[in-house]
């Protein structure tokens, strides 16, 4: 069952603004990765891997806006998890409008 939200259009439209600026921001640093600099970029948790999981991360959210409950729940907590998740891996700005939305999200809840 989706849960409707007293400011719903606004927690989707920054949810999904967040999550595209996430992958944006992540296929545009995985297109300028043009040679590896160091062995740590080969054997440890490098850039690309970095970038890829922050993608998949931000698919997820765009995901969740457009599909509530289908895959994942549309609720105010998983947003924080996904805007917490974007700050780390992807765009700072990006995850926060995600937190943003998980915030209102928790107003209108409580």
């Amino acid at each position: 069952m989706v849960k409707y939200y007293k400011h719903n259009k606004i927690i989707k439209l920054l949810t999904i603004l967040g999550g595209l600026a996430g992958l944006i921001y992540c296929l545009t640093q995985i297109s300028t990765t043009t040679r590896i600099e160091s062995w740590y970029e080969i054997f440890g948790f490098g850039r690309f891997v970095q970038n890829l999981i922050g993608m998949i991360i931000g698919s997820l959210t765009v995901l969740v806006t457009l599909k509530p409950d289908d895959p994942l729940p549309w609720h105010w907590l998983s947003l924080l998890v996904f805007g917490i998740l974007l700050i780390i891996f992807s765009w700072l700005m990006g995850g926060i409008c995600v937190l943003i939305g998980a915030v209102a999200g928790f107003i209108d809840d409580i």
